[in-house]
């Protein structure tokens, strides 16, 4: 299994759009190691950073996401590369995040965090 984290410059796990990096390790049973490290695309973006950064995770072939935080469209389009996205404490040290998920304390999410873009809708309606 090959898994990404993205991390702030102390590499604690943030959102998608908001670490500096991705960080690639990949999980043969016990062995964990880590295999990559790049700075994150979505940070060069000016809309909707973490779709860049998710789209960078998959091209890199990593079939997981660990983050802190992911809105409706990234979780959708996770949904729609196939790439599981698991949710951890913001602030989590990357070796230790990746523990918890191969370890089982950490399902995949089954819904985003928090929704995108719903005070624009509120404010077209009035």
């Amino acid at each position: 299994m090959k898994l990404a984290v993205i991390v702030d410059s102390e590499g604690h796990i943030t959102g998608p759009g908001e670490g500096e990096y991705i960080l690639i390790y990949e999980v043969d049973g016990d062995a964990v190691r880590l295999v990559g490290r790049e700075p994150n695309p979505a940070l060069q973006a000016e809309m909707h950073r973490g779709l860049y950064a998710l789209r960078r995770v998959r091209e890199l072939g990593a079939d997981s996401l660990i983050v802190s935080e992911i809105g409706r469209p990234g979780f959708n389009l996770a949904k729609s590369i196939k790439l599981k996205v698991y949710i951890v404490p913001d602030g989590v040290n990357a070796d230790d995040a990746v523990k918890m998920v191969i370890s089982g304390k950490v399902n995949a999410a089954n819904a985003p965090t928090h929704e995108h873009g719903h005070d624009e809708h509120e404010l077209e309606s009035m």
